[in-house]
């Protein structure tokens, strides 16, 4: 069994990367003013969204630890329209963030994030969906992209 850094620990590893970069070392505005506002509403869709697919994933008694065996596939809710919408509200979150503090350098943990979870775990459990429901998952990616 393959055991990984859990997406939220990255997440909180770049959120607080983000704000100690912010605090101790000078950074590039970007943003200012009350534009920076827009970061309230990106924080505030990048914590629904998972928190979303978290109460489906609940509701039809599914296990949501990337690491573990799948046990049904999930397309209501956000996933009608995303297949990661768990990883795109982190996402969310962090540009939410970078956008708040209003640094250029934000930017860099926002991509960092989503080339962790585009070219390692989402492939990871992308294929383990793949091995364990065959053609029923490949009719979903078909249907359904990756990130909106």
């Amino acid at each position: 069994m393959r055991k990984i850094i859990l997406p939220p620990i990255l997440l909180l590893s770049c959120l607080i990367g983000m704000i100690g970069l912010h605090q101790y070392y000078e950074t590039t505005p970007i943003i200012t003013g009350a534009l920076k506002n827009i970061g309230y509403l990106f924080i505030a869709l990048g914590i629904a969204l998972p928190v979303w697919g978290a109460q489906i994933f609940k509701r039809v008694e599914t296990n949501i630890i990337p690491y573990k065996s799948p046990d049904k596939i999930v397309t209501e809710g956000p996933f009608r329209f995303s297949r990661n919408p768990m990883y795109l509200g982190m996402v969310l979150v962090l540009t939410g963030t970078t956008a708040l503090l209003g640094i250029l350098e934000g930017l860099y943990f926002v991509i960092f994030f989503f080339i962790v979870a585009n070219w390692w775990y989402i492939p990871f459990e992308e294929m383990k969906m793949e091995k364990v429901f065959g053609d029923q998952f490949i009719d979903y990616k078909k249907r359904v992209r990756r990130w909106l």
